[in-house]
């Protein structure tokens, strides 16, 4: 998006410097968001080396306490330590790397309350891999579909209605009729709706 497509689009100079302000808000955020994940993502690897490291480490150290019962015992427990943290590590960066994909995500179907609009997603049925994210994109369709107002959207004009009136208002007899030429059927109506007429 730039300043000459804008003005092609007939905006004013005023419009348009409104228009890049606003885009280049989205723009910052999209950045910081980048930003953020590839420091995590450098996070990671380091983190992943340094337990790959501690690992070897423990190893190496298991080998050199043969008949040290205690000590392979600490060794143990400090290597199932360091099991449970890298679980826990990778637990951790996979939940934020799928909160920044629905952020974005969000931010780009133009949610106007994405707090709001996550609370309606089922959390269980988005799984994030070195693919990329599924089970989001469906599930904010449906909701563009079923909650529209959630979104920034522009609304569809809808077809006005005209209502016409059609049929006999009188419901079926035409009061000013003579009954004389009236005929059975209209006549038994007739009746039905207003015996006084033949009295």
């Amino acid at each position: 998006m730039n300043r000459e497509t804008l003005q092609k689009f007939g905006l004013t100079d005023d419009q348009v410097n409104q228009v890049m302000a606003e885009h280049g808000k989205d723009l910052e955020k999209s950045k910081a968001t980048e930003s953020e994940l590839e420091q995590l993502k450098q996070q990671n690897t380091d983190l992943t080396s340094q337990i790959g490291d501690r690992d070897k480490q423990l190893k190496d150290l298991s080998g050199k306490a043969d008949g040290n019962e205690e000590l392979q015992t600490q060794i143990k427990a400090l290597q199932d330590q360091n099991k449970q943290a890298k679980t826990d590590y990778e637990s951790n960066i996979s939940q934020l790397k799928r909160d920044g994909a629905i952020e974005l995500a969000l931010r780009e179907a133009q949610a106007k309350n994405p707090k709001a609009v996550k609370a309606l997603l089922n959390d269980g049925a988005i799984t994030v891999d070195d693919d990329g994210v599924h089970g989001l994109k469906e599930q904010i369709e449906q909701l563009q579909t079923s909650d529209a107002y959630l979104f920034d959207t522009e609304p569809e004009a809808k077809p006005s209605v005209k209502v016409t009136q059609s049929g006999n208002p009188g419901g079926g007899i035409d009061t000013n009729k003579n009954i004389n030429d009236m005929s059975f059927e209209e006549m038994t109506a007739a009746y039905q709706k207003n015996p006084a007429l033949f009295g």
